[in-house]
């Protein structure tokens, strides 16, 4: 990936200015390549600029949550379920570097908490109430720091809990309805707002409020950067359109 080297040889160019603004620029340089890497080979090449900018910051925790969220991308986007436990795992460790005090990052309790969650998943104790407080801590402390995170991040982490866990584990409808509408608002360009608020309206049988949240999804204009994703987020949209359709008319 040329941008990738490129932003390398930059980095080592910043490497001969002060102090002062280098690990700005530094950052401001990690979020634009990894806006923009899509597959394992480009996160590889980010990790290894983020090892490199850690040698040069050890105490900054800006750069040890960006390094657990690429750990976090990779374990995604990994297929077997030991490099899936061993990326969630990296990511965590980096993470938990970034909540040293004085640090008080909400993207560090966001990704701490999506690592610790998908954790669990794979390893097969989700349901462990072990799993699940910590994750409900993570999520409710970054709220509290800035919901914005991730376009209503934390927010729409905590509302796919409360969508997907048993009743008896705490699965809740309306606490999920009411955290996906604020994901919604603080991240209203971002598909998956609607459509987790869509499928929980739809497990709740409100139809209406499903169909009309699908339809501002689609009402979405697609801009430059988000293009692509917010056509796939649209295209499912759809889908579930006319899922509902076949639900109601049944």
């Amino acid at each position: 990936m040329n941008l990738i080297l490129s932003t390398t040889i930059l980095f080592l160019a910043l490497l001969s200015d002060g102090l002062t603004d280098q690990r700005t620029n530094i950052i401001k340089e990690i979020d634009s390549i990894y806006r923009i890497s899509t597959s394992k080979s480009d996160l590889y090449k980010l990790e290894v600029l983020l090892h490199k900018s850690i040698e040069i910051f050890p105490e900054s925790s800006e750069i040890f949550w960006r390094l657990g969220r690429i750990y976090f991308k990779l374990g995604k986007k990994s297929n077997s379920e030991s490099e899936k436990i061993r990326y969630f795992s990296l990511c965590l460790e980096q993470t938990k570097k970034a909540l040293k005090p004085p640090s008080n990052l909400a993207h560090g309790y966001f990704f701490n908490g999506l690592c610790t969650g998908s954790l669990g998943q794979v390893q097969g104790i989700w349901s462990s109430l072990g799993k699940i407080k910590p994750f409900k801590k993570d999520m409710e402390m970054a709220i509290s720091l800035d919901p914005t995170v991730n376009e209503g991040g934390p927010h729409r982490a905590l509302a796919n809990l409360y969508l997907k866990l048993p009743y008896l584990l705490g699965g809740d409808l309306g606490q999920s309805i009411t955290h996906f509408k604020e994901a919604v608002r603080f991240g209203p360009q971002f598909g998956e707002n609607y459509l987790g608020l869509a499928e929980a309206y739809i497990q709740n049988k409100n139809f209406l409020l499903a169909k009309k949240t699908l339809q501002m999804l689609l009402d979405i204009e697609p801009v430059l950067k988000k293009e692509d994703s917010i056509r796939e987020w649209q295209t499912e949209a759809r889908s579930l359109l006319n899922k509902i359709l076949e639900q109601t008319d049944s």
